[in-house]
C-alpha cells in the first residue's frame, strides 16, 4: 500500500487544508481589521483638515469683527490669535503633506509604519488640496508681513475670502477618500463572501470524502463484525478503498473465509467423510486460504516406510500408483518428530541436497516449487503428513505458515477422526469377514470332531491314542478361538435389567472353583451385606468376571489367594470391582498391550479374552484398567455405572 493511499496521509492532508483555511481566514480578518483601522484613521485626519479649515475661518471672522483699537489689544491678539493661526496652519500643513506623501506615522503617533494605498481620485484631490494650500500659505505670508509685527487684519481678511475654496478642496478630499473606502469595503465584502464560499465548498468536500472514505466503510465494517459475531462467516465486506479500512475489510474477508472453510471442513469431517472425500474438499476449499494446486497425504506403514495414499492436483485425483518412500533421515521424518508444520520454500533446490529426499523429487518432477508439510499425529491411529504444494516458487509466506500452524490442531484432529472412521469401517468389514469365515470353518470342524469322537471309542496303539488326545485338545482350542472371534466380531446387544452384583460374583466364583482347586488357589470375596443394585446385562457381567477371575487364578502362585473387593457407597453412581492376584508382576511393555486383540502371553491363549472384557465393560458405559507392581501383585479394576 502506497503511503499516499493511507488514511494517515489523507486525513493529515485534510487537516492541513483545514488548518490552512483557518490561518487564511485569520490573516485575512487581521488584514481587514488593519484596513478598517487605517481607513478610520484617514477619515479622522481628513475630518481634522476640514475642522481646521473651519476653525481658521471662524477665528478670522471673529478677528474682523473685533479688530484691536490700541496697541495693548493688538499685543493681546498677537499673542492669542496669531499663535492659534500658526498652530492651525502648521497642523493643516502636516496633514496635507501626509496625504500627499502617504506617510501618516507622525500624524497618528504610531510605532509601525503606516503607508495606506490611496486611490487615484483620492491622490488627485490630495494633490489639488496641497497645491491650493501652498498658494494659500504664500498669499498668507505675503499679507501678514514680518513676524515681529504681522498684519493680522489683512491675514484674517485673506482667510475669510479664500476659506470657502479651501473648505471645498478639503470636502473634495474627504469625499474622494470616503468613496475610496466604500469601494474597498465592497471589494472586501466580495472577497470575504467568495472566500467563505470556497472554504464552505472545501469543508463540505472534506466532509463528503470523510463520510465516503471513513464513516461509511466503518459502518460496513461494523456490520461485518456483527454478522461474524452472529456466526455468519459467509458474509463479505465490500473493499471500496486502498487504505487502512480497505485493508481491514480485506483482512476480515480473509479471516471470515478461512473460518468458513474451516467450519465447512469440520462439518464435512463430522459427517463421516472418507479420506478421499476429505482430500477432495481440501483441494477445492483451501485455495481460498493459501496458494494451493496440489494436496496429498502420506501415512507411515507397518514396515516403517511412508506411503503416499491419496493426492489431488488442481482439484482432481492424481493417479500416482503406490509410492513408498524411506522415512529415515528425511524431511518427512523431521516433520513427524517435531509435530510442527515444515515449510519447503524451494523444492527443486532442496531435493538436490540429499538423495533420500525422494518424495521431494516426485513433487519436483510434477513442477511443484513450494510446499508445506503438516504432521497428522495427534490422536491419529496412523501417523502421517498432509502436504500442501503449489507451482509458484516462494508462494507461501509467513502468514500462510502461521495460518496452518494455528489450524494444525483442528486439521489434524479432524483428519484423525476421518482416519478413525476409516479404521472403524475397515475393522467392521474385517469383523464381518471373520464372522463369515468362522461360521464356514465351524461346519468342517464339527465333522472332524465327530470323526475324532469315533476314533476315541476304537482300540488304538498307545502312540496313536496320544496323538488322538492331542488332536482333541487342539480341536477344543480352535472351537474356543472361534467362539471368542465370533463374540468379538459380531455386533453387541445388551439385554439390560435391574440386577444385584454380589450374586453375579458368587456365581462366577462357583464356576471357577474347580480351576482354583486345581491350581491350589483360594478365592476371597469382600462383598457388602446389603444389595448393590445396578441396571446392566447380568449374563455379560458374568462373562466379564469369569474371564478376569480365570486369568487371576491362572496367574496366582500356589497356596495364594485371589481377592475380589467391591468399593461402592450408597451415593456413588459407579460400582468399582477390584480383582487382585499375587502372581509375578506384568512388565510395563506388556501392560500397555493387555487389552489389544490377539495379544497374549499364554502358550494356549487366544488373545481375545481381555479385548472382549474391555468391549463388554465399555458397552455398559464403564472402564477397565490393569495395574501391576512387585509385592502388590496385579489388579484389574472394573468401573461400571449403576444406570446406563
Amino acid at each position: 500500500m502506497k503511503f499516499t493511499h493511507t488514511l494517515k496521509f489523507q486525513i493529515g492532508i485534510a487537516l492541513l487544508v483545514l488548518i490552512a483555511l483557518f490561518i487564511f481566514f485569520s490573516m485575512h480578518t487581521l488584514k481587514i481589521l488593519d484596513e478598517q483601522r487605517t481607513q478610520g484613521a484617514l477619515l479622522r485626519l481628513a475630518g481634522e483638515l476640514q475642522a481646521t479649515a473651519q476653525h481658521m475661518a471662524m477665528q478670522a471672522m471673529n478677528y474682523e469683527k473685533n479688530t484691536p483699537e490700541d496697541n495693548a489689544a493688538y499685543t493681546r491678539d498677537l499673542r492669542l490669535y496669531y499663535q492659534d493661526l500658526m498652530n492651525n496652519t502648521g497642523q493643516f500643513d502636516d496633514i496635507c503633506a501626509a496625504f500627499s506623501s502617504g506617510d501618516f506615522q507622525r500624524q497618528l503617533e504610531i510605532h509601525e509604519p503606516m503607508n495606506p494605498v490611496l486611490s487615484d481620485n483620492t491622490l488627485d484631490a490630495a494633490f489639488d488640496l496641497e497645491d491650493y494650500w501652498k498658494r494659500f500659505l504664500l498669499a498668507l505670508d505675503k499679507v501678514m508681513g514680518p513676524e515681529e509685527m504681522p498684519h493680522l487684519a489683512d491675514a484674517a481678511k485673506l482667510i475669510v475670502d479664500r476659506n470657502p475654496e479651501l473648505l471645498q478642496k478639503t470636502r473634495n478630499l474627504l469625499k474622494a477618500l470616503d468613496e475610496d473606502i466604500q469601494q474597498r469595503t465592497q471589494e472586501t465584502n466580495i472577497i470575504i463572501r467568495a472566500s467563505f464560499a470556497v472554504a464552505l465548498i472545501i469543508a463540505m468536500g472534506i466532509m463528503l470524502w470523510f463520510y465516503r472514505q471513513v464513516l461509511r466503510p466503518l459502518s460496513s465494517s461494523a456490520e461485518g463484525f456483527r454478522q461474524a459475531s452472529a456466526g455468519n462467516f459467509s458474509y463479505r465486506m465490500p473493499v471500496t478503498a486502498n487504505n487502512e479500512i480497505g485493508f481491514l475489510a480485506l483482512s476480515f474477508n480473509q479471516l471470515s473465509s478461512r473460518l468458513n472453510s474451516l467450519f465447512k471442513l469440520t462439518a464435512r469431517l463430522q459427517e463421516g467423510s472418507d479420506l478421499n472425500e476429505t482430500l477432495e474438499f481440501v483441494s477445492h476449499t483451501f485455495p481460498e486460504l493459501l496458494p494451493l494446486d496440489w494436496v496429498g497425504v502420506l501415512f507411515v506403514s507397518t514396515d516403517g516406510q511412508i506411503q503416499l495414499e491419496r493426492a489431488f492436483s488442481d482439484g482432481t485425483p492424481e493417479e500416482l500408483g503406490i509410492l513408498r518412500f524411506p522415512r529415515k533421515d528425511t524431511l518427512l521424518e523431521q516433520c513427524l518428530n517435531s509435530g510442527e508444520p515444515l515449510h519447503i520454500p524451494d523444492i527443486q533446490e532442496v531435493a538436490l541436497l540429499n538423495s533420500s529426499y525422494r518424495f521431494l523429487q516426485v513433487l519436483s518432477e510434477r513442477q511443484r516449487r513450494d510446499a508445506i508439510f503438516l504432521p497428522v499425529t495427534s490422536q491419529s491411529p496412523i501417523p502421517g503428513v498432509l502436504v500442501f504444494a503449489t507451482r509458484q516458487a516462494h508462494a507461501y509466506q509467513q502468514e500462510h505458515t502461521q495460518l496452518l500452524a494455528n489450524l494444525a490442531t483442528v486439521i489434524t484432529l479432524s483428519f484423525s477422526r476421518t482416519l478413525k472412521l476409516s479404521e472403524h469401517a475397515r475393522l467392521a468389514a474385517i469383523g464381518q469377514f471373520v464372522s463369515d469365515i468362522a461360521h464356514e470353518i465351524r461346519t468342517p470342524l464339527a465333522t472332524v470332531s465327530m470323526a475324532l469322537d469315533y476314533f476315541e471309542n476304537t482300540e488304538l496303539p498307545e502312540a496313536s491314542h496320544k496323538r488322538l488326545q492331542l488332536a482333541e485338545q487342539e480341536m477344543a482350542r480352535i472351537n474356543r478361538l472361534l467362539a471368542d472371534i465370533l463374540l468379538y466380531a459380531r455386533p453387541l446387544a445388551l439385554n439390560t435389567e435391574t440386577t444385584d452384583l454380589c450374586p453375579i460374583l458368587e456365581k462366577a466364583i462357583t464356576s471357577r472353583k474347580p480351576l482354583a482347586e486345581q491350581n491350589d488357589v483360594s478365592i476371597q470375596l469382600d462383598c457388602p451385606d446389603k444389595a448393590l443394585p445396578l441396571h446392566a446385562d447380568a449374563d455379560r457381567l458374568l462373562q466379564i468376571f469369569l474371564n478376569l477371575l480365570g486369568n487371576a487364578i491362572e496367574a496366582a502362585p500356589s497356596k495364594s489367594s485371589v481377592g475380589i473387593k467391591i468399593r461402592c457407597k450408597d451415593t456413588d453412581e459407579v460400582i468399582q470391582v477390584e480383582i487382585n492376584n499375587q502372581g509375578e508382576p506384568i512388565s510395563a511393555e506388556n501392560l500397555g498391550h493387555l487389552f489389544e486383540p490377539f495379544f497374549t502371553t499364554k502358550a494356549n491363549g487366544t488373545g481375545l479374552g481381555l479385548a472382549i472384557v474391555r468391549r463388554l465393560v465399555q458397552a455398559h458405559g464403564g472402564s477397565v484398567v490393569a495395574t501391576s507392581e512387585a509385592g502388590a501383585g496385579t489388579t484389574f479394576t472394573v468401573r461400571i455405572p449403576r444406570m446406563l
